[in-house]
């Protein structure tokens, strides 16, 4: 009970660090604007208005939520550590695995909000065209927060131990090779040399499979979605976030702050 008081303080700290953070603001700002561009673009499309913004809206929310947990992310433990503010917190009864724990928890969460609050705008422009906000809609907004969860977990780890910029290097590489996993799969499958398979089969195994959350061409559609579409895909982005913290924590217990 007494880990969860500490791991539940280091995170609500953090979160209202996090949501006082300007780069939040504008890039809120920046998802409306897009949004609200998409919503001028569908009123001269000939074509129906409520796919243009689904489309555009679902895009730009999770790039948009990719790039708070980004940019945010890079400094959640190195400034603390690069400033020595984190030496009176671990000087206290809290173990490094708590305070990383705490600092993934609370960062999620303020991310998460801004996120729910981007696709809160998407939703009611879907409801002034007359569309509303369907399940399959819905799935893909709650499928994609798997990817923004994912990067924030990445960016967490990079900062335990990197600087801003390798941090961000690191973050923005795996993220664009996330998305692009599926190729690798099929080159493996047409590579005929074996120690090339096992190879890419390892780097594919490490990447994260962004590809698996994106149903937005489903969503946009209407075309079916099975349940197993969004349950699997959930299940590995939970699998995934909990290695990626467990890293994180191996890492920074390692780490000296002297």
């Amino acid at each position: 009970m007494e880990a969860i008081n500490r791991i539940n303080a280091v995170a609500v700290t953090t979160f209202r660090e996090t949501i006082r953070n300007k780069v939040l603001l504008h890039l809120f700002g920046f998802a409306a604007a897009m949004m609200a561009l998409g919503w001028v673009v569908s009123n001269w499309s000939l074509g129906e208005p409520g796919k243009i913004i689904s489309d555009i809206g679902l895009s730009v929310t999770t790039l948009a939520g990719v790039a708070i947990a980004l940019f945010s992310g890079i400094v959640l433990v190195w400034g603390e550590v690069e400033h020595r503010t984190i030496l009176p917190i671990l000087a206290k009864p809290l173990p490094r695995r708590e305070y990383v724990i705490g600092k993934f928890f609370g960062f999620a969460s303020a991310v998460s909000l801004v996120y729910a609050g981007m696709n809160l705008l998407l939703i009611l422009l879907l409801t002034v065209v007359g569309e509303g906000a369907s399940m399959k809609i819905l799935s893909a907004v709650y499928l994609s927060w798997w990817e923004v969860l994912i990067v924030t977990a990445l960016a967490l780890l990079f900062s335990s131990f990197s600087s801003p910029t390798l941090s961000a290097l690191f973050t923005i590489m795996l993220f664009i090779a996330g998305r692009f996993s599926n190729d690798i799969r099929l080159y493996v499958a047409d590579n005929p040399l074996a120690y090339s398979r096992w190879i890419l089969e390892s780097v594919y195994a490490i990447l994260p499979h962004f590809g698996a959350f994106n149903i937005r061409l489903e969503a946009v559609h209407n075309l079916p979605i099975s349940a197993e579409r969004i349950l699997v895909p959930s299940l590995y982005g939970a699998i995934y976030c909990i290695a990626i913290l467990t890293v994180a924590v191996l890492v920074f217990r390692k780490r000296d702050l002297a």
